[in-house]
């Protein structure tokens, strides 16, 4: 990494922490300055307001995340297995890399600022991962034909009623052990009841 590349990431995981402990409105430049130890000229060099910083911290851990998720379907693997083997995945990424304090800040900038949440849901737990096993799976004649659109936002409504809104809305913990695999199994047996084809 080049000088410039190494403040750009201090930068970066400063205000991430910045963002988790004060929220967007109550976040400081001058303590994410102070603690990427950088000077304010250059923060503002590589983020021009802290909106535009707010926005980079999350598509950067968003392409961090997703960038090399890969769920190809096979076809000797029974679907039960496999999209729980993908849930346990996507609730990694979801907890590890974002985690459920930052995922409250940015529920609340999104709610505060619909512009912003406009410019970044499309890009924010992404979801192509997901889709692209569907749509494997249907190629391959395991689900019913139906819109992918469709299939996709059930599961993602499903997985997020289960393993996000509780955690992030009414403060619930993070499941792990048992209590995380019996959540998975709700989300897994209930799409694959409305969506795997009958043989």
């Amino acid at each position: 990494m080049t000088r410039s590349e190494r403040k750009r990431r201090a930068i970066i995981d400063a205000a991430k922490e910045e963002f988790i402990q004060y929220g967007f409105l109550a976040a400081n430049m001058d303590r994410i300055c102070t603690s990427a130890e950088v000077s304010k000229r250059t923060l503002y060099r590589h983020f021009e307001s802290k909106e535009l910083l707010f926005e980079s911290v999350l598509t950067i851990l968003q392409t961090s995340a997703y960038e090399a998720v890969r769920y190809p379907f096979d076809p000797e693997l029974g679907l039960h297995a496999q999209l729980t083997s993908i849930s346990f995945k996507e609730a990694e990424i979801l907890y590890k890399t974002y985690g459920i304090p930052l995922s409250r800040t940015i529920v609340m900038e999104f709610l505060r600022q619909p512009d912003m949440a406009r410019n970044l849901i499309n890009t924010l737990y992404s979801t192509k991962a997901v889709t692209q096993w569907f749509r494997e799976a249907m190629e391959a004649g395991k689900l019913n034909e139906t819109d992918l659109s469709v299939i996709t936002n059930i599961y993602i409504s499903l997985f997020q009623g289960m393993l996000f809104w509780p955690q992030v809305v009414k403060g619930e913990p993070v499941p792990e052990g048992r209590a995380l695999e019996e959540k998975v199994e709700v989300v897994v047996t209930t799409v694959l009841g409305a969506c795997e084809r009958a043989h």
